[in-house]
């Protein structure tokens, strides 16, 4: 008798298998991407480009991969077991704020201090278009949006303009912020101002030089009409507030830079050394909040999303303030209109607490929201 063979399985039968194969894949390789992620971000250069990923496509992408292997039959547990792996762990990384669904803070006493922390996107450069299309600087609608915060405490960054080449220049603003804030204390260095209704017991700009991976001989550059715009990206003042004192942390750091490096890096421009600089932030912030015995509350841009490393640096004594927010995915940066995550935070110790804290829309004056908190020691 003549055995007869198996027909070939059906076409449809054999792209199902590709379809599912291809699942798999994209799932194992999604979990792997995850896993390199939370091991690369802010410790290797060459990773700068995928440190820029969007914190909720750590979300996103399980979640959709979740959906897709549903219809599966053997493979189904295996694809479903990748997602939830990828899922759980970029869930730090994503953005969301799940503990705004359920905290409740306290309400703020009579003396409690409002703080209003903002990237001012080069201060008060913003262009206005005047009746017969001419265009003018408009400081006045600039001040008008620092005063509608009503703060005791305002931490700016960006005080500073640019040329054409982007290189910093200096602003001469000092004397009328004190007018437009009269009995207030100012403190400033290079792009950082801090303005204060409590008094300034200490002005600490915070160098990053000494933290540095190895120095770099043009940092500041030598022509730098604004030498500390380079060298500190953190201000710290100790403020009196109610016979205590309250060190406030006011930072802007560097932005993440995505490139190859020279063939000989050798400059504080290069990609290596802004990547050393970067790390050089965290370090000199760290370093300096772990040296202070006071309470401490730190606000600012740090150009860090969620999704990147670099932010969990930070001292374990610093709290984070966002389950005050009443957001579940806040958001403080946009561009080209459309908002787009977050860049801006607010951690404080554990002796200060956070009362009410929100995101304040800038007016069209910046491309970065307010940060706008009530807090009490």
């Amino acid at each position: 008798m003549t055995a007869v063979a198996d027909p070939a399985p059906a076409p449809p039968v054999r792209r199902r298998r590709w379809g599912a194969r291809l699942l798999l894949a994209a799932a194992g390789a999604w979990l792997i991407f995850v896993l390199a992620h939370r091991l690369l971000s802010g410790r290797a250069w060459w990773w700068n480009l995928p440190d820029l990923l969007p914190p909720l496509a750590l979300l996103a992408v399980p979640v959709l991969l979740l959906v897709a292997v549903a219809p599966l039959r053997r493979a189904r547990l295996v694809g479903a077991a990748l997602a939830v792996a990828a899922l759980v762990a970029g869930w730090p990384g994503n953005g969301v704020n799940a503990a705004a669904l359920w905290h409740r803070p306290p309400p703020a006493p009579p003396d409690a201090v409002t703080v209003f922390s903002w990237n001012t996107w080069y201060w008060d450069e913003l262009l206005a278009i005047g009746p017969n299309g001419e265009r003018t600087r408009d400081p006045d609608r600039f001040y008008r949006y620092l005063h509608a915060q009503d703060a005791d405490v305002y931490l700016l960054q960006e005080y500073l303009y640019l040329t054409p080449e982007l290189d910093p220049l200096p602003v001469d603003g000092l004397d009328r912020l004190r007018r437009e804030f009269p009995g207030f204390h100012v403190a400033a260095s290079g792009e950082l101002v801090t303005v204060s209704r409590y008094p300034i017991v200490r002005e600490h700009p915070v160098d990053l030089r000494p933290h540095l991976a190895r120095p770099w001989p043009d940092l500041p550059p030598a022509d730098s009409r604004l030498p500390a715009y380079h060298t500190v990206k953190t201000l710290r003042t100790d403020l009196l507030v109610g016979g205590r004192v309250l060190s406030v942390y006011n930072s802007h750091l560097h932005v993440p830079m995505v490139g190859l490096p020279a063939r000989r890096p050798d400059t504080a421009d290069d990609t290596l050394a802004r990547h050393d600089q970067r790390r050089a932030d965290y370090r000199a912030l760290a370093a300096d909040v772990e040296a202070n015995p006071h309470p401490v509350l730190l606000a600012g841009d740090l150009n860090t999303s969620p999704a990147m490393r670099l932010l969990r640096t930070l001292p374990e004594r610093l709290v984070d303030a966002s389950p005050v927010l009443d957001s579940v995915y806040p958001v403080s940066w946009a561009r080209y209109g459309l908002p787009l995550w977050r860049l801006d935070w607010l951690f404080t110790t554990t002796d200060v607490t956070v009362h009410r804290y929100r995101m304040v829309p800038p007016d069209g004056l910046s491309d970065h929201t307010g940060q706008l908190a009530v807090v009490s020691l």
